[in-house]
């Protein structure tokens, strides 16, 4: 260490993961070993105030028995430095002490003493106004210490006077005072200055006990007391598992009394962060680890990607195969139907209506129509190309006007002006068409309507289909006469079931003279679409 208040060279220790107690020691030169010069630390980043190392003077109390054995022994130590010290006991701020103790069986005799007895202790320390309180008869406290103020004695207003209870030790008897406290007090006060490493001081009194106090009762011990007490010679100061960082390690003398001398010595140290700890490190590890997630991140992307590829790779072969389907439907099937139907209308002409075939032709030629119309419904239903909303309500709409205006039904049609390009799968338009036509059948056949109104909603993810006629209506709880379920009901069951399979959901509502409504809400897959 060095004189400066400013540290020269820095100590570099290991890093903070193998670093588990810091240790300082220190102390005076050799040349100095003898001055009595108190030290206090502080390390900054550590420490918020100077720090000073044990040692006490003590106010130890005895009692004695008839052989002058020690009975019972209680330490009342001072030690750091009270609130309000000067550097001088005159002038320092005084605090109140209060204390008790027992007397065991067989006291006799009280003694008291104001000792620095450790050999390092170097300080100030004074007690004034000394009492022993002790409960009397009365049940009040009685003070049977006799002088509590030091007015009795010689020369009590020189340091070295006698008080008349109180005796100097053999030891240190230089390091013990008699002072003066501030006017107007005309009391005393017992003042040890130890000043010297290698000698106790001591302050001593007796109290005998005999008809003042006995076995059992409570003693309380009251003083006050001001001092600045440490240690001197060589010492260790240890800090444990200090976090990494810059320190610096001050030190600095005080006179016993606690004045700065005005030297200070310093030592840098500096702790350092653990290597994955360090600011680089970090900053590595937080890139690398960026990288590897961006790695991550896109090959996760380009799965997905790829997968959904390959999906729409898959649905475009589904797309060309229900394409070639439906054309071999409509060119091969058709064509043969259309053949069908044509013979079938010859022959039904060159037959007279009296000839026993005519009928069968007829028949023939009906049902040659009604494969034709349900072939194009099948090939609708196939072929990819028409995979979108607008495609449905457009077939939707064509069929509703066929087949209400056969009925001579007046159709409404409400539709939005603009359509989503939504794609949709084959089976959601087939069971959307077929359930419309099972409603509008029904219309038809039981409704006895003058009108029909067909709308359509667009929301969120779905569409809102709605079918309302005018007609006659039914009871949705009410059971018929005959005991048969209801005709219209048991249609719209499988309607029902036909929109709840493409994960639709189903409304109908309906009374006596008040007509149907029939609600399909129908969801879309928009991401995929």
């Amino acid at each position: 260490m060095h004189t400066s208040t400013d540290p020269v060279t820095t100590v570099q220790l290991p890093s903070a993961s193998r670093l588990r107690r810091l240790i300082f020691s220190f102390g005076p030169a050799e040349a100095e070993a003898n001055r009595p010069l108190r030290l206090r630390r502080k390390l900054e980043g550590w420490d918020r105030e100077w720090q000073e190392a044990g040692g006490d003077i003590q106010v130890l109390v005895m009692t004695h028995g008839a052989s002058n054995h020690v009975l019972s022994y209680h330490t009342f130590p001072m030690s750091g430095e009270t609130k309000g010290w000067t550097g001088d006991v005159k002038t320092s701020e005084w605090h109140s002490r209060r204390e008790s103790i027992v007397l065991p069986t067989g006291a006799e005799r009280l003694q008291v003493l104001l000792i620095s007895e450790e050999w390092t202790v170097l300080g100030a320390a004074a007690i004034a106004d000394f009492r022993v309180l002790h409960e009397n008869t009365n049940g009040s406290l009685e003070n049977i210490w006799p002088d509590s103020n030091l007015e009795e004695g010689e020369n009590l207003d020189r340091a070295d006077g006698k008080p008349r209870y109180w005796q100097r030790g053999s030891f240190g008897a230089n390091m013990a005072h008699v002072t003066q406290l501030p006017p107007p007090s005309k009391a005393h006060a017992l003042a040890i200055v130890d000043d010297d490493v290698h000698l106790p001081a001591t302050w001593q009194a007796e109290l005998p006990l005999k008809d003042k106090a006995h076995a059992g009762d409570t003693l309380t011990l009251i003083w006050r007391e001001a001092f600045s007490v440490g240690i001197g010679g060589r010492q260790r100061a240890g800090y444990d598992s200090p976090p990494p960082g810059d320190y610096v390690f001050r030190l600095k003398t005080v006179t016993p009394s606690g004045d700065p001398v005005g030297r200070e010595v310093s030592l840098a140290v500096s702790i350092p962060q653990v290597f994955w700890k360090r600011p680089p490190f970090v900053v590595l590890v937080l890139v690398t680890f960026a990288a590897v997630i961006t790695i991550i991140v896109r090959a996760a992307v380009r799965r997905r990607m790829q997968a959904r590829l390959d999906r729409l790779e898959h649905r475009r072969g589904l797309e060309r195969e229900r394409l070639r389907i439906a054309q071999d439907i409509h060119d091969d099937l058709g064509a043969s139907l259309t053949h069908i139907n044509l013979l079938s209308q010859t022959a039904h002409r060159k037959i007279e209506n009296t000839h026993p075939a005519w009928k069968d032709t007829e028949r023939l030629r009906a049902v040659s129509v009604n494969l034709t119309q349900k072939l194009d419904e099948i090939v609708w239903a196939v072929s990819p190309r028409h995979d979108t909303l607008e495609s449905l309500l457009s077939y939707l709409t064509d069929l509703a006007e066929e087949f209400l205006g056969s009925a001579e039904i007046p159709a409404r049609i409400q539709v939005p002006l603009q359509l989503p390009g939504w794609t949709l799968p084959a089976g959601l338009r087939h069971n959307v068409f077929l359930a419309t036509k099972e409603v509008l059948n029904n219309v038809v056949k039981h409704a006895k309507a003058t009108e029909v109104h067909l709308r359509l909603v667009i929301l969120a993810e779905a569409f809102e289909l709605t079918i309302e006629d005018n007609g006659c209506g039914f009871s949705l709880t009410s059971i018929p006469a005959n005991g048969n379920e209801h005709p219209v009901r048991h249609g719209l069951a499988g309607v029902k079931e036909r929109i709840q399979s493409i994960g639709g959901k189903f409304s109908l509502d309906s009374g006596p003279g008040r007509g149907t409504r029939v609600v399909f809400t129908v969801p879309v897959n928009v991401a995929e679409s």
